[in-house]
């Protein structure tokens, strides 16, 4: 019944919308280099900021034409002046206030603000609910209490609007609710909000009421909103690319994980066959990474609609939209990736330095280098040693940055430094608590870098690398990794002859021992500080899981490019275990020939570059 009743609705009723897409900004690797999911004001809100239709008399021209609140309260004195005008005048001195042409304190002095405020509570506005919201906003904005008479007289308005007001009205309301907090009716108005959609909820049919209601889905009963949700699967068919695109940004905003929704989304918007523009490809990118919705066949038809379409009225911000997701996404669409690189290369005026780090941090995230780098990377190393722009980033995104740049193997000695100093590694720490970790790693292999480079670290005293705590073998971060290191400790005895954690140089390892050509293992504490036999190497095994690996191209994505790159430096032997490669299901035995092979393979690539 549920669906029944809506479907005969929706099947008479033509869904059309002209709402925005809702966005969200997310503090992201860079917080500066996109301009990704961004909130727009929705068509209602729109309407609350551009009421302009009230003048109709010339009391009401005498109040739009005011310049300052001198003449605006001149307007006082004709005796036509009732609550539809004190709304007016609250509305404009509201406006004056952001726009920082008037002050509460100057409003607090105001002759006739008591009169004001007494028209506000005899009511009889006469005027639109979106007037009364924007007066509501207003009357905050000039410094009224939440919890004053004058507030609360506008909020017995909106009830008694609410009763004659559409679906799309009633959030439009809840939007402001959702923004205010502390007046005397808020709760109470919410709940008259809630309860009145989920009795209507046969009216939501157009997208932006779609959209709405996935933005305010706590606010809402859960078993409510999973029928709703069930509801739009059935709904969506109905809707354009756009349309549905707007909907799985709503969805990737509020990290809403539908499963048969997405899938309904993924499969409509897969069988479109228009191509997806460079802007909505920009936001159902976004919306896969906030999903952790990775559709391999979505993300490769995105990514080749947008190599068509790359013009120069392409909007850098959009580009710059574009690299962040396919980074964080760890999409590596090469193709997609050489064009845009060649529009930046192109377009090089008007591209953003903020456009400049996504793309930085893109190319590093991917370990990929484009067809024209020489020539982008000329132009991006000037805009990139630019100390104004990189003393305004954020202590986090310096160190992304100077973290890419040595993926991207064009670290320089000065730019290292301006992160391995004893005050910039504290304060960083500082700024990213929550995930320290993942700081000491970064600073770890650019320090690494720094010392096998053997650049001079001036200001640093502090004593690196830092050290991780050690996971136990029967402890460790997967079932892949304990199934890997049970396999190797059948022909490498663990206890003495391999080690989990770090290097001397504070590279994490999954495990690291001595061998000779033979498949002999050595025991480690006979080759503290020493040479190692000929014919022998150290070997550093390292476990790629899924979270390793690109999308789209089975490379390792960049930190795990550096990681190997230092350790080859270091003198080791690296041997990488992918887990497209190791199946721990199977027989031990043939697991424990698998990993022995590879270290076969590793001793003699290391005979045939001796």
């Amino acid at each position: 019944m549920f669906r029944t009743g809506l479907l005969v609705k929706f099947g008479i009723v033509r869904i059309t919308s002209s709402c925005s897409l809702i966005q969200t900004s997310v503090k992201r690797c860079s917080t500066s280099a996109n301009p990704s999911l961004k909130q727009t004001a929705s068509k209602a809100e729109q309407q609350l900021e551009n009421e302009a239709v009230w003048v109709k008399t010339p009391l009401d021209k005498q109040i739009a034409s005011a310049s300052d609140a001198k003449s605006l309260l001149l307007a006082f004195k004709n005796p036509d002046f009732n609550g539809k005008c004190a709304i007016n005048v609250v509305n404009i001195l509201g406006k004056w206030v952001l726009e920082g042409r008037f002050t509460t304190s100057d409003f607090e002095k105001l002759e006739d603000k008591k009169k004001l405020e007494e028209l506000f509570i005899q009511g009889n506005f006469h005027v639109g609910i979106y007037t009364i919201l924007q007066a509501l906003k207003s009357l905050l904005v000039l410094g009224l209490s939440p919890s004053s008479k004058t507030v609360e007289s506008l909020e017995n308005e909106i009830l008694w609007n609410l009763r004659r007001s559409t679906v799309s009205q009633h959030f439009s309301v809840l939007h402001v609710y959702n923004e205010i907090k502390g007046t005397t009716m808020h709760k109470k108005i919410v709940a008259e909000i809630v309860s009145s959609i989920e009795r209507r909820w046969v009216e939501i049919i157009e997208v932006k009421d779609v959209v709405s209601l996935l933005k305010y889905a706590t606010y809402f009963n859960p078993k409510f909103i999973e029928k709703m949700e069930d509801v739009m699967v059935e709904m969506v068919e109905g809707f354009n690319q756009e349309e549905q695109t707007k909907i799985l940004a709503a969805l990737g905003a509020t990290q809403r994980r539908s499963t048969p929704l997405l899938r309904a989304l993924s499969y409509h918007l897969n069988k479109s066959s228009d191509k997806f523009s460079v802007r909505l490809s920009s936001d159902i990118l976004f919306a896969l990474h906030r999903l952790s919705l990775h559709d391999q066949v979505l993300m490769e038809r995105i990514c080749g609609d947008v190599v068509t379409q790359l013009n120069p009225e392409i909007k850098s911000s959009l580009i710059g939209s574009l690299l962040t997701s396919l980074g964080q996404l760890k999409y590596r669409h090469e193709g997609c990736l050489d064009a845009i690189c060649d529009w930046i290369n192109l377009n090089w005026t008007k591209v953003r330095y903020q456009d400049i780090l996504s793309l930085t941090l893109c190319l590093a995230a991917l370990d990929f280098l484009p067809s024209n780098w020489e020539p982008l990377w000329e132009k991006m190393s000037v805009q990139l040693k630019n100390q104004k722009a990189f003393s305004g980033l954020s202590k986090l995104v310096q160190l992304d940055l100077v973290w890419s740049l040595a993926i991207l193997n064009h670290l320089d000695p000065v730019v290292c430094q301006s992160v391995l100093n004893d005050k910039f590694i504290q304060d960083v720490l500082v700024s990213g608590s929550s995930n320290n970790k993942g700081i000491q790693m970064k600073i770890n292999q650019i320090w690494a870098l720094a010392i096998l480079k053997k650049w001079e670290l001036n200001g640093l005293t502090m004593v690196l690398p830092f050290r991780f705590p050690l996971n136990p073998l029967n402890n460790q971060k997967s079932s892949l990794n304990t199934k890997i290191l049970n396999a190797l400790s059948n022909f490498i005895p663990a206890e003495k002859h391999f080690r989990t954690g770090q290097t001397d140089l504070g590279i994490e390892v999954d495990a690291e021992f001595i061998i000779n050509d033979k498949g002999i293992p050595l025991p480690f504490a006979d080759y503290i500080g020493k040479s190692l036999p000929a014919n022998s190497a150290r070997i550093a095994m390292i476990v790629l899981n899924y979270k390793h690996l690109c999308k789209g191209k089975s490379f390792s994505i960049g930190p795990e490019g550096l990681r190997e790159r230092l350790l080859t430096q270091s003198g080791y032997r690296v041997v990488k275990v992918k887990h497209t490669e190791f199946d721990p299901s199977i027989d031990l035995v043939k697991n424990v020939k698998y990993l022995q092979n590879l270290i076969k393979n590793a001793m003699a690539s290391a005979r045939e570059l001796n």
